[in-house]
């Protein structure tokens, strides 16, 4: 039986973490011993997160201080996965205390993860070093633009792999027509390339009528969390705060429109949850959304940074009629109906030369 460890030093609840876990929780259904490893100081919040995945609590999950503990959970491992930038330098730290194990080396390219920092400072030189730590590294992503992102500036071959979902909470729901539609955005305050204030911005100008009657709600952060960054929510907006997985998945099912107004998007997971809960939405026209939006016929796509360009299709969104909304919906459904675990799960297999 192989064994694969996926080295995710996260406390959970974020989309790529979300990935990586429902992706694992496949593998260990399709036979693979696959293992969750994560460092210490974020145990507590991992299981927090991850509680509904009884594997998290029965051995599928361990905890490392440093190499030493790594390359100690990583003895008789086929494969070892990095999934965020640090994590390479750690596996880079531990492979040579396995003496000659043979473990091999594989990178998830969850982001570009250059782009969170700073140009010249040292968290940027860092990530982009990243991809040059881990000898004969097999690379893999799961959008187009992420994999292009990778060949074009470091010159590794990256396999494009199917993106997951988790379709037992993100799923459709029935509405009543002709009640005022709900339009949902999540606000993140501390992450600029999410663009909390253009979300704000938009979702002011929306509380105030000018794209007619709708229900406003925004989640991902808290009053204080706004206030802290000298932010105000606009009135008429219902916020919701910090919600866990299947509260964003409840909030999804009875959502109408859903706004991702980021600069961009690696992926565009929580679009993509929305499109499975049959909701129509509004995402970054730069990055991975374009690989399952079409625009104008499974959801929309903006150049978000252009505010006229983002109110002119919030306008659109908001025009359809009920057959047109119906139809967007159901073209919305289909396309990210086979972005399942298990299909995800068998194409990093693939790629990683293990199926």
């Amino acid at each position: 039986m192989a064994r694969l460890c996926f080295v995710l030093p996260v406390g959970g609840g974020g989309g790529g973490a979300h990935s990586v876990v429902q992706e694992v929780n496949a593998m260990r259904d399709l036979g693979i011993e696959a293992q969750v490893l994560v460092n210490r100081r974020n145990v507590e919040s991992f299981l927090a997160s991850y509680e509904r995945f009884p594997w998290v609590t029965e051995g599928g999950m361990a905890a490392f201080d440093g190499s030493k503990d790594l390359a100690g959970l990583l003895a008789g491992a086929e494969v070892v996965v990095a999934t965020t930038n640090t994590s390479a330098y750690s596996i880079a730290d531990a492979l040579p205390q396995l003496r000659g194990q043979g473990t091999r080396p594989g990178y998830y390219v969850q982001d570009y993860e250059p782009l969170f920092y700073a140009a010249g400072s040292t968290e940027h030189a860092m990530a982009v070093a990243s991809y040059g730590v881990l000898p004969s590294c097999t690379y893999f992503a799961k959008t187009r633009w992420l994999a292009g992102m990778v060949e074009a500036t470091h010159g590794h071959p990256t396999a494009l792999v199917i993106p997951s979902i988790d379709h037992s909470i993100y799923r459709p729901a029935r509405r009543t027509e002709g009640q005022r539609r709900l339009v949902a955005a999540m606000v993140r305050p501390s992450t600029p390339r999410r663009a909390p204030r253009r979300t704000l911005r938009m979702l002011a100008r929306l509380a105030s009528g000018e794209f007619g009657p709708v229900a406003l709600t925004a989640f991902g952060c808290t009053a204080e969390d706004l206030a802290e960054a000298g932010l105000a929510l606009p009135e008429g907006v219902t916020l919701l705060g910090r919600l866990r997985q299947v509260e964003v998945a409840e909030l999804l099912r009875a959502t109408d429109a859903f706004l991702d107004l980021s600069d961009y998007q690696g992926f565009g997971r929580t679009a993509a949850e929305a499109m499975a809960c049959g909701a129509v939405v509004l995402a970054p026209a730069l990055g991975g959304a374009v690989d399952f939006i079409t625009d104008g016929v499974s959801g929309f796509l903006a150049p978000t940074t252009d505010d006229a360009a983002v109110a002119a299709t919030i306008r659109r969104m908001l025009s359809l009629s009920e057959a047109e909304l119906r139809s967007m919906r159901l073209a919305a459904l289909e396309a990210v109906a086979g972005f399942t675990p298990v299909r995800a799960a068998i194409s990093e297999l693939r790629a990683l030369g293990l199926g």
